[in-house]
């Protein structure tokens, strides 16, 4: 129906079907493009013109490819409608994969062989000077479609995409979209290489490099002057990605061919910090072990070995009581480091306040022995230690041989007091 059809209703009718068999099944409409591959290729097997002729004509997806670069709608409504539907058969995200064979590795490399030269047509035949030979709004927005077609096989596509830019030099070819005079055409050219960029591949770089693919976007951010704009953020956001990053290489190449036309610009530390960075890199390079000190700090900085901590709980959960000298426990390596008078505050004012109960323990004390009786609230109150000297001392004075009694044989001067107040003494402390 799609083939030589000149009503726009059917064509439009039979675009509808199509699309919704790709939704319904895109596996179904892969499989029957590289089978009608398969059986034509006897026939596209003679002379290169004659397999050019046969597969433009032929195959679905260059017949979809033809009608979406021919669309005579002003504003491209069903040329958007195949770009869509080809999206949705290149992506891999809904190709599947048996233990025979990978849907992705099969139709991907048919889909570069056989088709990618017709969606690239229109581009490359428009960029064979320094600015687009058309740059009539309706070419600007077919391009503009290719552009976003390409982008997205070059974020979710990988040597089968990137083997096609460098060896067609399409990023060159891209970049003189960048003279356009239409904004949003320069925009889906930036966009592209930014893509590129953003997957920080040393192949694309080095292709980058080579071909000076700078120059385009540099010329264009010199052209926009100081105005605040679109273009001039999403150039600045490139460099800032470059900086921000670190990718070496293009922060040489950048500084190296460009900075005498970048110097100047003073309103974003962009391309000063660009140039800090290709400052630091060559320090780097020609001190190598103060590189490698620099690494040693910023990794040991902040960072306290586990071991240490480890040795330390166990020593503290080791400590027993056969540890303590003197009443002090034994202490970590890393408490010794502390300060003297900060542990001897604390020790001090303890003994002051101990001195303090034992003098008040001696007060109560004594009335206890002056009055003959003594208050249970205080038994609670004493220590262990209080309470059998006290027990001793109220026991021994009201023994009848107790040196406190007048005219008992323990009184002083009599003989063997001192044995029996001792024997007296350890029964009862005994007791």
């Amino acid at each position: 129906l799609l083939q030589g059809m000149d009503d726009a209703q059917v064509r439009s009718a039979a675009t509808d079907i199509f699309s919704y068999l790709v939704e319904y099944n895109p596996s179904m409409v892969r499989e029957f493009v590289m089978q009608e591959a398969q059986q034509n290729d006897d026939v596209s097997s003679g002379s290169p013109e004659m397999c050019t002729w046969f597969f433009g004509d032929i195959l679905l997806i260059n017949l979809i490819i033809e009608h979406m670069i021919c669309d005579t709608d002003p504003e491209l409504g069903g040329a958007v409608l195949l770009m869509g539907l080809l999206r949705t058969l290149v992506d891999p995200e809904n190709m599947l994969a048996t233990a025979n064979k990978t849907e992705k590795t099969e139709f991907l490399g048919f889909f570069y062989k056989h088709c990618m030269h017709v969606l690239t047509a229109p581009l490359l035949a428009n960029t064979t000077e320094d600015k687009p030979s058309k740059d009539d709004f309706q070419t600007a927005q077919l391009l503009a479609l290719i552009l976003e077609l390409l982008t997205f096989c070059v974020e979710h596509h990988t040597y089968h995409i990137k083997n096609y830019i460098i060896n067609k030099d399409i990023l060159r070819r891209v970049l003189v979209l960048m003279a356009s005079k239409h904004a949003f055409l320069a925009l889906c050219a930036l966009r592209f290489k930014r893509k590129i960029i953003g997957l920080k591949d040393e192949f694309y770089n080095r292709y980058i490099m080579k071909s000076f693919l700078f120059e385009p976007v540099v010329k264009a951010f010199l052209n926009n002057g100081s105005r605040y704009n679109l273009m001039n953020s999403a150039i600045i956001e490139m460099f800032e990605f470059i900086r921000v990053e670190d990718i070496k290489s293009l922060t040489a190449h950048v500084i190296e061919n460009y900075w005498k036309a970048l110097e100047d610009v003073d309103y974003v530390q962009t391309f000063k910090g660009l140039k800090l960075r290709f400052e630091q890199q060559r320090e780097r390079q020609d001190n190598p072990k103060l590189d490698s000190m620099r690494s040693i700090l910023r990794n040991h900085r902040y960072r306290r070995d586990a071991r240490t901590l480890e040795d330390e709980e166990e020593m503290w959960f080791n400590t027993d009581e056969d540890d303590m000298e003197d009443g002090e426990a034994v202490v970590p390596p890393s408490d010794k480091t502390k300060n003297d008078e900060d542990i001897m505050d604390p020790i001090s004012k303890f003994m002051e306040r101990k001195k303090l109960k034992e003098s008040e323990e001696k007060e109560v004390l004594l009335k206890t022995n002056l009055s003959g009786r003594q208050s249970p609230s205080f038994k609670l109150s004493f220590s262990s230690g209080t309470k059998s000297n006290l027990t001793s001392q109220s026991s021994a004075s009201n023994l009848p041989g107790s040196p406190g009694s007048p005219g008992s044989p323990g009184s002083p001067g009599s003989p063997g007091s001192v044995s029996k107040s001792t024997s007296q003494m350890a029964a009862i402390t005994t007791k």
